[in-house]
């Protein structure tokens, strides 16, 4: 295979990369959404799309890495800086492309990392619930055995009917 062609692989790989990793970015705005309206069916529903988008980038990235490698060893060179754009002017917009998907993957850092922080909020808030919950239980629990106590007390006195009428 020549280089051109490796070079095409390359760019075609990358630009399907860039709309999955687009795709990705708007799954994980609508994360944050449904995080913040505690709507864990549609939260679940995208990660699981999320995650399917992820393999497929994951199988693009081995096909990228097979055309990288094989672009090295024909040119005897140790980066794609090193390719003459002179030569292959196609460098440049895989350049471009690459430069693309890294800002699209920071956005994605970015937004992941507020919705785990909303998601750590979330389940603080919950333990919170919980830790109250139990104290209740707990001072129910201590009512119903201090009326237990009371019961038992005063279980030797019958009930007496009283009939008032004549």
């Amino acid at each position: 295979m020549s280089v051109n062609e490796l070079i095409d692989i390359l760019i075609q790989t990358s630009e399907i990369k860039y709309h999955l990793m687009s795709e990705v970015y708007d799954i994980t705005k609508i994360q944050g959404i449904h995080i913040k309206n505690s709507n864990t069916d549609s939260l679940l529903e995208n990660i699981e799309k999320k995650q399917e988008k992820i393999d497929e980038i994951d199988k693009l990235d081995k096909k990228f890495y097979s055309a990288y490698i094989n672009i090295k060893e024909s040119l005897g060179i140790i980066s794609l800086e090193d390719i003459d754009t002179q030569k292959y002017p196609n460098i440049k917009h895989l350049k471009q492309t690459i430069e693309d998907i890294l800002s699209v993957t920071k956005d994605i850092d970015n937004l992941d990392k507020g919705n785990n922080q909303n998601v750590k909020k979330e389940f603080d808030k919950v333990k919170q619930e919980l830790s109250n919950v139990k104290k209740e239980m707990k001072s129910l629990s201590k009512n119903v055995r201090a009326y237990k106590g009371y019961n038992n007390k005063y279980n030797h006195a019958q009930g007496v009917f009283i009939d008032n009428k004549k």
